[in-house]
Order: C-alpha cells, then structure tokens, then sequence
C-alpha cells in the first residue's frame, strides 16, 4: 500500500474532526461569523505545523483544539473592545471543559463499539443497517418480510442492551 500523502491525510483528519473543533470554538466564540473565522484560522496554522504532529490519526482532534483555543484568544484579544467579550479565565474553563467532553464522547464511541462488536452479528448487522444513511426502518422490515413495528422492537430492545453494556463498561472504567 503507498504512504498516504500528508495534505490528502491532513485534509482526511481535518474533514473527520471539522465537527468537534467547530462546536469546541462555538463554544467559546458568540458569532457564527467569528466561529468561520476562528475555524479559518486554526485550520492554517494546523496545516503549517502538520509535520510537527506525532500520530496525526490518534492525536489530530485533541491537538486542533489545543491550536483552537489559542485562535479564540487572540481572536479575543482583537475584539477586546467589543462589549460581549468573556473573561480569559471563563474562556478558559469553558476549553477545560470541552476537552473533558470531548474525552467523554471518545470514550462512549469507544465502549458503543466494543459493545457493538460483542452483539451477535445479525443483531449488529442489524443495527448498523438501521443506522445507515437513507435507511428506512419500514423498508428494512418489508425487506425482511417482518412488521414494521416488531422491528422497532427489536431494535428497541437492542439499543437497551447497547445502554446497558456501555454504562457497565464505563462503571468498570471509573474503578
């Protein structure tokens, strides 16, 4: 398999963690304008200092909003006359915060697929069909020859499962 070329790579991890960088800076920007900005920003100064990163794939999000939050602090700065501005030291545990969450969901998308892969494989072929863009639960059920609404009750009863499996796993964790 050829080495993956570093800007194809760069702009793969940028597209996959766009969606947390983005919530990370609307957290702490007030305007939709700004958070474009913001995001404009982070995004060069990612890309200057790409080569710097040591394992992109495992480290790109977390590292991004490190760059994120010094974007939104001299974004900040330069807008310091504005009245709406918060304090550098909210702005600051509004980040610890986000990074604490953004920690929290990689852990829950971590033990949903451990769990995932722990169900029987046609109730996890199952749940991935069901989740699948443009899926339709009544056109997997006529598919199937079953009632739409048994389907949901097996999926239903799949997604308890799921809950069940992610909360011990997180229980577990926390010991």
């Amino acid at each position: 398999m050829p080495k993956q070329d570093s800007s194809e790579l760069y702009l793969q991890l940028l597209s996959k963690h766009d969606p947390e960088i983005r919530a990370f800076v609307r957290a702490l920007v007030p305007s939709a304008v700004d958070v474009a900005d913001v995001m404009q920003n982070v995004s060069v100064v990612a890309w200057k200092k790409f080569a710097e990163l040591d394992e992109p794939a495992e480290n790109f999000g977390r590292w991004c909003c490190v760059i994120a939050r010094y974007e939104v602090l001299k974004f900040r700065r330069s807008k310091a006359r504005d009245r709406l501005v918060l304090t550098d030291e909210l702005v600051e545990l509004i980040s610890e915060e986000a990074e604490a969450e953004s920690r929290r969901r990689d852990a829950q998308i971590g033990y949903l697929e451990e769990c995932l892969s722990e169900l029987p494989e046609k109730r996890r072929i199952l749940v991935q069909e069901a989740y699948a863009p443009g899926s339709s639960v009544k056109e997997m059920a006529k598919h199937r020859s079953v009632e739409a609404n048994s389907l949901y009750q097996m999926l239903w009863r799949i997604r308890q499962e799921l809950a069940r499996c992610i909360e011990g796993k997180r229980k577990a964790e926390s010991f």
